[in-house]
């Protein structure tokens, strides 16, 4: 493993923190097409909306090697970290870790994202809001992908 702690784990290592999330919700979304099969009102949790769109959207990120996602409560899918170890440039050989919150309404809403490593850095404020227009006013449903290329460059 790299000084990130991200690497490649033996036999009996845990499965990956995406996985479980993408397992947990396959699980969820095959319990509610199983209870409309059947017509019975479910009383199981439902993947909401955002849920869906956020796992469908991690699920088609294919990050670098210096990059890993974490969930620290595998029952929230809307609020993750992403850790960023560059291996190259200025930053190279740093840690930085990025909290996600994403509200019900994305992703017509964009996510609120902090960075929770100390860092100068001219998009990340003194309290660690990362400042992009693609958080604000230049959000769009489809900027997943460009938000990530801008939080690890």
């Amino acid at each position: 493993p790299n000084n990130c702690g991200i690497g490649v784990s033996g036999a009996g290592a845990r499965r990956h923190p995406v996985l479980n999330t993408m397992i947990k919700l396959f699980s969820l979304k095959q319990q509610q097409k199983d209870g409309e099969a059947t017509g019975k009102a479910s009383n199981q949790k439902r993947a909401s909306a955002a849920q869906l769109r956020i796992t469908k959207d991690i699920n088609e990120l294919n990050l670098p090697k210096t990059c890993q996602m974490e969930f620290p409560d595998p029952d929230d899918l809307l609020s993750f970290k992403l850790v960023i170890c560059p291996d190259e440039g200025f930053y190279r050989g740093g840690r930085f870790v990025f909290s996600f919150r994403v509200s019900a309404n994305y992703p017509h809403e964009p996510p609120k994202v902090k960075c929770e490593t100390m860092v100068y850095h001219p998009n990340i404020d003194l309290d660690g809001n990362v400042c992009l227009n693609i958080l604000r006013e230049d959000w769009k449903p489809v900027s997943h992908h460009q938000l990530l290329s801008s939080t690890g460059s």
